[in-house]
């Protein structure tokens, strides 16, 4: 069975370079073929493996829409593929990619990557996205052998939008292995990871903090990330205005340093509106740290496993959780690490998320039963 993927594994595209990545290791791992085509790196970007099979198509003549009229023809020539699997949507190259498919008359399936939520569709580009759902996405994604979904609140949305294609339901996959850094004080320290952006909100947990005052003394907020400049400088003002002398930010990490930053963490916290699954929860629990989600993204699993906090996107609910995680004792955010460490090794390991993509793959091949989590 040989896959061929579109998207990016450049680590500066986030969370979906790094299941993207994941997805493909553990495919191969299961014994299927994957290739990913994708556009030519940044100058600072770098794969977030060297396992990977990856080509490089030439560089997009428009980078927002990332069009290249060669795309095409340079995936025509990679060879004979079984599926074609798109990651994200709006951008060329998932059209590129259905539009060989097509002509190969082979299945493809489309991972809309948390890009079909209404909150989504409304932050940028509204105009330009509703356009291209009417003009063609919709019958792109009802085309599709399958589209995947990494949580059942995204098929709803999928569904709201007219999605009639059968959809499969499976989460990101991380990577289970041993990290050598463990806490080395004794500051509750709440940690944000990941891109900083105004979607995520980050500022609600500056507020948090100020709204805390004094029982928040001895405890700190680690932004831990970069992205939107405008944006990291509001929060850096707002941290001024608010006179907080324990907020800090670290500014993009990656490998050893964002190992001891988020080791140094007593609780990860995404405080975000919406994520389709949060990749930083993962990257949370599989250290063994707790973590606070908002009910935006699908985490009941923190409370259900009794391994964090799963509160409303309101400002006084974030508040109070950072009180309970700042409050609690070492024992009990000890025993809430170990219990999201084995939750993470029973639902979301690369091999158990591979072996369901694997059971999708063989049923759109009529190679094996539909899967109980694919939804007609």
């Amino acid at each position: 069975m040989r896959i061929l993927f579109s998207g990016s594994l450049d680590v500066n595209t986030g969370g979906p370079a790094m299941s993207t990545y994941l997805t493909m290791a553990g495919l191969q791992w299961c014994g299927v073929w994957t290739e990913i085509i994708q556009y030519p790196l940044s100058p600072k970007g770098r794969l977030w493996g060297d396992e990977a099979r990856v080509t490089f198509a030439s560089k997009p003549w428009e980078h927002k829409l990332g069009y290249s009229h060669r795309l095409k023809d340079e995936i025509a020539v990679m060879g004979d593929f079984d599926i074609y699997h798109a990651q994200g949507i709006w951008q060329y190259p998932t059209y590129a990619l259905i539009d060989v498919a097509k002509h190969e008359g082979k299945p493809y399936i489309i991972t809309p990557r948390g890009m079909l939520y209404p909150q989504d569709i409304a932050k940028s580009s509204t105009f330009f996205k509703k356009l291209s759902l009417k003009w063609r996405l919709l019958k792109d994604l009802n085309h599709a052998a399958c589209v995947h979904c990494t949580c059942e609140e995204e098929m709803r949305h999928c569904r709201d939008l007219g999605v009639t294609a059968p959809i499969a339901v499976i989460t990101n996959p991380i990577e289970i292995k041993s990290y050598p850094y463990q806490k080395a004080d004794t500051v509750r320290r709440i940690g944000y990871l990941g891109r900083v952006s105004p979607r995520k909100k980050v500022e609600r947990l500056i507020y948090a903090f100020s709204e805390l005052g004094i029982k928040a003394k001895d405890a700190e907020l680690l932004i831990i990330g970069g992205g939107d400049a405008a944006y990291e400088a509001f929060l850096k003002n707002e941290v001024k205005c608010l006179n907080l002398n324990n907020v800090r930010f670290t500014g993009f990490l990656s490998g050893e340093e964002k190992n001891k930053a988020i080791a140094s963490c007593s609780v990860i916290a995404n405080p975000s509106d919406f994520e389709n699954l949060g990749m930083v929860i993962l990257e949370g629990l599989v250290r063994g740290v707790p973590c606070i989600a908002t009910t935006g993204s699908p985490w009941e699993n923190l409370v259900k496993h009794q391994c964090g906090w799963w509160v409303s996107c309101e400002q006084k609910d974030i508040t109070t959780a950072v009180l309970d995680a700042i409050s609690a004792t070492d024992d009990t955010l000890n025993a809430m690490g170990e219990r999201g460490m084995l939750l993470v090794k029973q639902e979301y390991s690369v091999q158990y998320v591979a072996k369901q993509m694997k059971l999708l793959y063989n049923w759109i091949l009529n190679k094996g039963e539909k899967p109980k989590f694919v939804y007609e």
